[in-house]
């Protein structure tokens, strides 16, 4: 599960002039399929996805997660922003089981799994650290691990490296690449860095400036596993050309 259906969804902000954010955008997302969402700022692709999280409600057209439309947030879909959302006052440990804990599920499914998550993001070492003990590439480590912990069956991330310096970015992003090889979760994945979408991606859908629309969906012919080194790949080198080309396109 974890599929995901966007049907000429439209979205506009109402206010002294109204704002049209999202323009007849059609998307599917099959089951563990890694998309990204890649354009300019304020393309609406931060748009798209907080209507998958259910943050906002659309103005136009359908959107389904597994089946159902998509009426209000749920733990099936895990988000994670550029900013990792973590208790300052509990440990790397009590962060992590904290969702499942208060979801009632009980401590015999939770721990495990969180000791794995956390084994899986590198930080078996720092469980009893708090936050402010960890550098910002840490913290965003435990986010990802917190959001896991729910198991949810589509991992929405808005940005979630933007605000790293690159060498951090980097470990960041293959770390990812390895924790989706191991768990095969859905991932919509929002960024304007274009070695980022194509290093991690099954397909990158390229939007157009406000109102923003998908004009191309890229599929990525990159071998997996993949690790940084797919960087430099002549295939890489080429996908890379071609959405640069795109996005150059769209600027003139």
């Amino acid at each position: 599960m974890g599929t995901v259906l966007f049907q000429n969804v439209c979205k506009t902000f109402p206010g002294v002039r109204t704002v049209r954010a999202l323009d007849d955008v059609s998307l599917s997302i099959g089951e563990g399929d890694f998309v990204a969402l890649l354009g300019p700022s304020g393309c609406g692709k931060s748009t798209l996805l907080n209507l998958l999280a259910g943050f906002d409600r659309l103005s136009a057209g359908n959107l389904l997660f597994d089946g159902r439309p998509v009426t209000r947030p749920g733990p099936d879909r895990g988000v994670v922003f550029q900013e990792a959302a973590l208790f300052p006052w509990l440990d790397v440990w009590n962060n992590v089981i904290f969702g499942p804990k208060v979801q009632g599920i009980s401590r015999d499914v939770y721990e495990p799994r969180a000791r794995e998550l956390i084994r899986l993001v590198g930080l078996e070492s720092f469980a009893e650290a708090l936050p402010v003990q960890l550098s910002g590439g840490m913290r965003q480590r435990v986010g990802i691990a917190r959001v896991l912990a729910m198991s949810p069956r589509a991992l929405l991330m808005d940005e979630p490296f933007g605000a790293l310096d690159a060498q951090t970015r980097l470990s960041m992003q293959q770390l990812l690449l390895d924790v989706w090889e191991t768990l095969g979760t859905t991932v919509l994945f929002v960024t304007h860095d274009i070695d980022e979408a194509i290093l991690l991606s099954d397909r990158v859908c390229v939007m157009s400036a406000r109102p923003g629309r998908i004009v191309r969906t890229i599929e990525i012919t990159l071998p997996r596993p993949r690790s940084i080194a797919s960087l430099t790949s002549p295939a890489f080198i080429a996908h890379k050309a071609d959405i640069l080309a795109e996005m150059n396109v769209m600027h003139h």
